[in-house]
């Protein structure tokens, strides 16, 4: 419990063409002939979340949060040094954003980065903590601080995990075992200047563009998770007998499917829908607000099956085991989905606030 042999599984994820479709083929990606869109982008998170181990689909996905920033904004050197390899499955790369006091306020962060009186390396000092993926990867995408206080005065440096000064610890989580949540403590670690992400000081709009990506992926994970809480549940009830007659044939447990299956279906039309008008070209700006309303629907919907799925499974439900295991483990990791890439409470006023209400 608790590992993955993630690097075998990368290098063979490739291979087969599933690791990085999204990625450009030049660098060598993978995209299906055609070209690749949101649309493909939803469906190919949705099969890589269909084992139902989010602590496993995770350390497949973050390669996809953590590594656009390079594509889009990175230097020749960065893609071809970083993403190349980790695009082909022989590396591994983490996004490092959050920090222990912070949470959501990644405006306020407060890891340094100080350039060094040649200019040729930043001296980087902070802790970054729920960083997923953590002992499996050998770079850190990391918002730090090499300016002014707020947004403006933050830059996106890519730290390697075996520099002098890093330290990652792995951290005690309900769920997500094999996803390495981590802490990352930086102390004085030395870091080429030439890692820097695009300018100094837009290292918060070059994380707020690919923010939306991460959260595509987590909705699109957290409607699968709800629709396998549906079928385990109706798998279950067709097999159990109670007062002489199947489970499924109770008024009020059928009742429960379909109050599940509506709440997933209306979020499913709403994620196609948000990756449609990607597809067409919207923007930061234009998608964010619905993008955010949208991660609270899918993971409210989601909450919803895990609970109502326990309910049907009973005390099958609490056991690491037998018939109610699948149930178990996506009930205990609901809370990581509804909080991760931004609380609930966040994204609600994310999306009035950029509605300008």
């Amino acid at each position: 419990a608790g590992q993955c042999p993630i690097a075998e599984l990368r290098r063979s994820a490739h291979a087969a063409g599933v690791l990085s479709p999204w990625a450009p083929p030049e660098l060598g990606g993978t995209p299906p002939e055609g070209g690749w869109d949101e649309l493909m982008f939803i469906i190919w998170a949705d099969e890589i979340s269909r084992c139902g181990a989010g602590g496993v689909s995770i350390l497949f996905l973050i390669t996809y949060m953590s590594l656009p920033h390079i594509l889009h904004f990175g230097s020749d050197f960065l893609k071809e040094t970083i993403a190349r390899p980790v695009i082909a499955g022989e590396a591994g790369t983490a996004i490092a954003l959050t920090e222990p006091q912070g949470g959501s306020d990644l405006a306020n962060i407060q890891t340094t980065a100080a350039k060094s009186p040649d200019g040729t390396s930043y001296v980087v000092n902070g802790v970054k903590k729920f960083i997923t993926g953590g002992q499996c990867v050998g770079y850190f995408s990391t918002l730090v601080r090499t300016g002014e206080a707020g947004h403006r005065g933050l830059s996106m440096l890519v730290i390697p995990a075996d520099a002098p000064g890093v330290t990652v610890t792995k951290l005690k989580a309900a769920g997500w075992w094999a996803g390495n949540t981590t802490v990352v403590k930086l102390e004085d670690v030395h870091v080429p200047a030439a890692n820097l992400i695009g300018k100094e000081g837009s290292g918060f709009v070059v994380m707020s563009t690919v923010m939306n990506g991460e959260r595509l992926i987590g909705c699109a994970g957290a409607l699968r998770f709800a629709r396998l809480c549906l079928a385990e549940a109706i798998e279950f009830a067709r097999q159990r007998t109670t007062f002489n007659q199947k489970l499924s044939s109770s008024q009020v447990i059928r009742h429960k499917f379909a109050h599940m299956a509506r709440r997933i279906e209306a979020a499913q039309a709403m994620l196609e829908h948000v990756a449609y008008s990607m597809k067409c070209g919207a923007g930061p700006a234009e998608i964010g607000g619905r993008m955010a309303l949208l991660k609270v629907e899918c993971t409210r919907a989601y909450e919803f099956c895990a609970r109502e799925a326990s309910q049907v499974l009973g005390g099958a439900s609490f056991l690491r085991q037998g018939k109610g295991q699948l149930v178990e483990r996506l009930a205990r990791e609901v809370r990581v989905n509804v909080v991760g890439a931004g609380s609930e409470e966040v994204m609600l006023d994310l999306a009035m606030r950029m509605s300008k209400i």
